[in-house]
């Protein structure tokens, strides 16, 4: 039997105000759970060391599947990790966006501070069709793309050699 879908995707940020703020404002999720996590409970089913606590914000997209938990964590952060496409474990945060809103979104993420890599590009996925997407670095650093996706009957169309 197939697990469900992803239930959240959790990230560690330096300031949880900060990226609760960046989160709410450029992507339109809501808060929903804030808590404090730490013990024993949590440090052995983590692998977390002695003592470790956090501060937790969940933020939710449109449907309740696929939150965002955002955890500042009691110590100094560091990144050890660039995110480069070669290194090993999460490479980007994906985001579907309707195309009519894909400049709407680019001038956001601008005005709030992010570093955005592109202005939205459209490019032809082989066997796919057309996506038009952008990506861009939240205020800790990680990369983030946010991508308008062909409809069933464009792929389909591409599919049979029917697509421009």
């Amino acid at each position: 039997m197939p697990v469900s879908e992803v239930h959240h995707v959790a990230m560690t940020v330096s300031d949880l105000d900060r990226a609760a703020d960046f989160y709410e404002q450029a992507l339109g999720y809501r808060r929903t759970l804030r808590t404090d996590v730490g013990g024993p409970g949590i440090e052995v089913s983590l692998g977390l060391p002695a003592g470790t606590t956090g501060r937790v914000q969940y933020l939710q997209g449109p449907s309740r599947i696929g939150q965002l938990e955002l955890i500042e964590w009691n110590g100094t952060p560091t990144r050890t990790a660039t995110g480069g496409h070669l290194e090993l474990g999460t490479f980007l945060l994906s985001f579907a966006v309707p195309l009519d809103e894909m400049d709407e979104l680019y001038r956001r993420m601008v005005e709030l501070g992010a570093e955005c890599l592109s202005a939205p590009n459209r490019v032809l996925l082989e066997n796919y069709g057309y996506i038009t997407a952008f990506a861009a670095r939240d205020l800790d650093g990680n990369l983030l793309e946010f991508v308008s996706l062909p409809s069933r009957e464009e792929i389909r169309a591409q599919r049979q050699g029917g697509g421009d």
